[in-house]
């Protein structure tokens, strides 16, 4: 980046001139101020996108640097229901209308899904795409080897030979370069903007994959865009193994999601649901969602339904979809860990080991299992400051749990907590 005022060449991330001290715009500021054919212009952005400045000012120094043939790998960090395939989707369009190849590729969540499935429907997205002179040009003596991967390559290029064999190691490793090398010749001939959604699905060789391509691109045209909930992964995750190789590249940024602040949960509702919420239930909307766009857009379509004008018919019961994402995440924790987490969520929103410890029936160290079990899943977390003491990592898991209890239950389990705090 060139300061304006004096004319310094500066790192691209800075915020003012060392030399002359003075203000720097934003990459986005940069590219509404001077629109040009080969850089996209946030000003494209959907009208229904809210908020994201932030996120969509780095996406958009990422993309740069792309069209500039600085290749990089940006990684969209958050919750479920945060925005995160949303946020893809925007900068993807903004690259889309600047002329840049867009190639979307997403894991599957259940088994049965083939090795390299995100990559196979880049590829064949590409190569449906393109003429046979374009993938020789591009794919060269590689496209064999891609073909093994991607057998409908052969219809295109019906004349291919198989490749020689070689051991299962030196093969993959052939295969990992004639993508890569691919990728890096397709971008020369246009930007590629590459998304990978929901990683924490991706199996072992799409990640490897994507370790290699990563460890290549910097002379590259291309932007590799990946999308994970953090709640997902775990220390043992093969993800998070990735990510720990990935870190150490330099093409590498990670990007996390938070949710959106008032102001801006206040123009969702309005664009979701033509709705102006007045402060006490824009507050109450804020407060219990967090800022998360789905849960604001699930909470503002009840509101809707039940002609609520002061935020309490929500509050007595969670909307069904803000319930299906919340059980989703509770149904991957053991039994016994659920059991604690209940009870927990009697106590409220924050709780501490000794009242939880008077409560279980089961011993010290088993009761510490099960909570290392909820915040490795990112369910509850510890309280900053607070010894021993933890709380729910959103209000509204702690509501979900709470409303699966029977009244007659949960009369009884207050009971029981008010003996404890006795």
């Amino acid at each position: 980046m060139l300061c304006s005022s004096c004319g310094e060449l500066l790192p691209s991330d800075s915020m003012f001139c060392k030399s002359c001290g003075a203000k720097l715009a934003s990459p986005v500021e940069i590219l509404e101020a001077t629109p040009s054919k080969n850089l996209p212009a946030s000003s494209k952005l959907s009208g229904d996108f809210i908020g994201r400045r932030r996120e969509i000012d780095e996406l958009v120094s990422a993309l740069r640097d792309a069209f500039s043939g600085r290749g990089r790998l940006v990684m969209l960090v958050g919750e479920p229901g945060i925005g995160k395939t949303r946020t893809a989707q925007e900068i993807a369009s903004l690259a889309e209308l600047e002329g840049a190849e867009v190639l979307w590729g997403d894991c599957y969540e259940g088994e049965g899904a083939p090795p390299y499935w995100p990559w196979l429907q880049t590829l064949r997205a590409y190569i449906r795409r393109s003429d046979a002179d374009n993938l020789r040009a591009v794919m060269g003596v590689g496209a064999a080897d891609i073909a093994e991967m991607v057998p409908e390559l052969r219809d295109k290029l019906p004349d291919l030979k198989p490749p020689p064999a070689l051991e299962p190691e030196a093969a993959r490793f052939r295969l990992f370069d004639s993508i890569a090398t691919f990728l890096k010749d397709a971008s020369q001939k246009q930007p590629i903007i590459l998304v990978l959604d929901d990683l924490h699905w991706a199996d072992r060789s799409s990640l490897l994959l994507l370790e290699f391509v990563a460890h290549e691109i910097a002379d590259s045209r291309l932007l590799l865009i990946g999308t994970y909930r953090d709640v997902e992964i775990t220390r043992k995750h093969p993800l998070s193994q990735s990510l720990g190789t990935l870190i150490r590249e330099q093409v590498f940024r990670s990007v996390e999601l938070r949710g959106l602040n008032q102001q801006e949960v206040g123009q969702l509702a309005e664009a979701t649901g033509g709705a102006t919420l007045d402060q006490s239930l824009l507050e109450a909307v804020h407060g219990r969602t967090e800022g998360n766009p789905l849960f604001v857009g699930e909470v503002v379509k009840l509101l809707e339904r039940e002609g609520g004008d002061d935020g309490r018919g929500w509050d007595i019961r969670i909307p069904s979809g803000i319930r299906d994402v919340i059980g989703r995440r509770l149904g991957r924790l053991s039994e016994e860990c659920n059991r604690t987490l209940t009870m927990a969520s009697v106590v409220g929103r924050e709780f501490d080991f000794k009242l939880l410890n008077g409560l279980s029936d089961t011993t010290e160290d088993e009761l510490l299992e099960v909570l290392d079990e909820a915040l490795e899943a990112g369910v509850i977390e510890d309280v900053p400051g607070g010894h021993e003491r933890y709380q729910f990592s959103h209000a509204l898991v702690q509501q979900t749990l709470v409303e699966e209890l029977s009244t007659s239950r949960r009369v009884r389990m207050h009971a029981r907590i008010g003996k404890a705090l006795e």
